[in-house]
């Protein structure tokens, strides 16, 4: 018995040796013959199938990990410049998806499927549906353009609502949600400052030097960008966690954790000032002001009321602080005769003209300048659009343009139905109240930022939207919850 037991553990070591030079054979010949990249998705994927093993077991760590990672993968990919955000993004999708798909096979899973099923799904679904059949559009040039472009429009909207939806199952997930982004949001703070009194490190000097001087290092002063895409993004992203954690912070019940969203909330403030970014004014402004309205709190209407009248006050009406560069750029926003704002309009109305005969727009992927790839000198590329809304517009038309806001108007109309007729828990409506406050911010500084098509942004806001339709089922959570702690209370007595 123990040579027979020998023979095979001889025979498995030889086994497993020559099938890890097998690999390294086939590895080094889809290095050479396919390309660098392939050769090492192809090394790494045995890695990935141990990920999938791992996480079959506890599929919420794929979200953590997306969540994570889309939160820094735009500064990753300024060091590491061979990585590509949506691409590295796309793998963890995919990861996520077969995590999600694997637990069908399961007897007892945490995933709750029926959850991904609802009214965001259903307008997410629609717009995707649009979105697809935008490969007809005879403006299109290639479908690569579409595949290429399509994700940030469309397919990420979908699959991140009902990955959200199907994932965090409990109330002390949107916790946990709320403590990690105001944990990542400390982080970019930080690394703004670091730029601000210490210096810009070799890889944000070299990204500055091969174009981003030019809207960063301006007549105005330095435009922080930390380790997001640009200042305008970070800008915008950052203020749009300061309305979600000042609020929060506002209702939370417990002292610690009220302290670090509140914080939170002035260090999210102190990084909007220093990015530079005047759209990013109208997310604080907006969303206090949505928040009042919500609440149905006298006292909180006419506080809340005063200080937005005033700041728009000072920076409308009055000169004070002028000297102060960030404080110059932010009053401009309030120029209606300020030279980018005119400069935005005229090329509105030349993007009029050029879509008036094309209802469903130039075809995704046909707009900003990268549309040189797949069609030679595309009228669309030559145009800013300086808006995600324009951006919809010039690449679905107006039949897309409407379609899209009308789901935004109806997700944040929901929003507000749920707070103020579905949620009684104080807490809860606190947190959703911040995130449909918030979205109503970015709906605005979206006219002029591209905002909500860039990493992180756009998953914190497919979160965010998620979170809002999951919060009625929180609700009853927390219900069943308090009236069992009644009962086990009238048990004891």
């Amino acid at each position: 018995m123990d040579k027979f037991e020998r023979i095979f553990g001889e025979l498995n070591s030889i086994l497993m040796y020559l099938s890890l030079i097998v690999l390294v054979l086939i590895t080094t010949y889809i290095t050479i013959f396919q390309g660098y990249y392939f050769g090492i998705a192809f090394s790494l994927a045995p890695i990935f199938i141990v990920l999938v093993v791992k996480f079959i077991d506890k599929p919420i760590w794929t979200f953590i990990i997306l969540f994570i990672t889309n939160y820094y993968i735009s500064g990753i990919s300024r060091y590491i410049p061979a990585v590509s955000p949506g691409i590295f993004m796309d793998g963890i999708l995919i990861l996520t998806v077969i995590v999600m798909i694997m637990q069908l096979i399961r007897k007892e899973s945490e995933i709750k499927f029926k959850n991904a099923f609802n009214m965001l799904s259903l307008v997410a679904f629609i717009w995707f549906f649009y979105c697809f059949i935008q490969l007809l559009n005879p403006n299109l040039s290639s479908p690569v353009a579409w595949i290429t472009n399509v994700r940030g429009i469309g397919v990420y909207f979908l699959l991140v609502t009902m990955i959200t939806s199907t994932m965090l199952t409990r109330y002390s997930d949107l916790k946990k949600v709320m403590i990690a982004w105001a944990i990542l949001s400390l982080t970019a703070v930080l690394k703004a400052v670091i730029q601000k009194y210490i210096g810009f490190d070799f890889a944000e000097a070299r990204w500055l030097n091969e174009g981003g001087r030019t809207t960063h290092i301006i007549y105005s002063g330095v435009r922080y960008f930390s380790f997001f895409t640009d200042a305008a993004n970070f800008g915008t992203g950052i203020s749009f966690s300061m309305v979600v954690f000042t609020i929060t912070g506002l209702y939370l019940n417990n002292k610690k954790l009220k302290i670090f969203f509140l914080a939170t909330a002035v260090a999210c403030g102190y990084g909007m000032f220093i990015s530079g970014t005047r759209g990013s004014l109208a997310v604080p402004l907006v969303g206090f002001a949505l928040i009042t309205f919500i609440s149905r709190n006298f006292k909180i209407i006419i506080v809340t009321s005063l200080v937005l009248l005033s700041a728009f006050i000072f920076l409308r009406y009055t000169y004070y602080l002028q000297g102060n560069s960030y404080v110059r750029r932010m009053r401009s926003a309030f120029n209606t005769e300020d030279a980018s704002f005119i400069v935005r309009k005229e090329n509105q109305k030349k993007l009029a003209v050029y879509l008036q005969d094309k209802p469903i727009g130039g075809g995704i992927g046909m707009g900003r300048s990268k549309a040189t790839t797949y069609k030679p000198d595309p009228v669309l590329s030559s145009i800013p659009t300086d808006s995600w809304y324009v951006l919809i517009w010039m690449e679905t038309g107006i039949v897309g343009l409407v379609m899209y806001v009308s789901i935004l108007i109806f997700i944040l109309i929901s929003g507000i139905y749920i707070v103020m007729v579905k949620l009684t828990d104080h807490e809860l409506k606190g947190m959703i109240g911040a995130l449909v406050s918030g979205l109503a911010g970015v709906y605005v500084a979206s006219y002029s930022l591209e905002i909500m098509g860039q990493f992180p942004n756009s998953f914190l806001i497919f979160i965010s939207m998620a979170l809002i339709f999951m919060s009625p089922r929180f609700e009853r959570e927390i219900m069943e919850k308090k009236k069992a702690q009644s009962l086990i209370d009238e048990t004891n007595s």
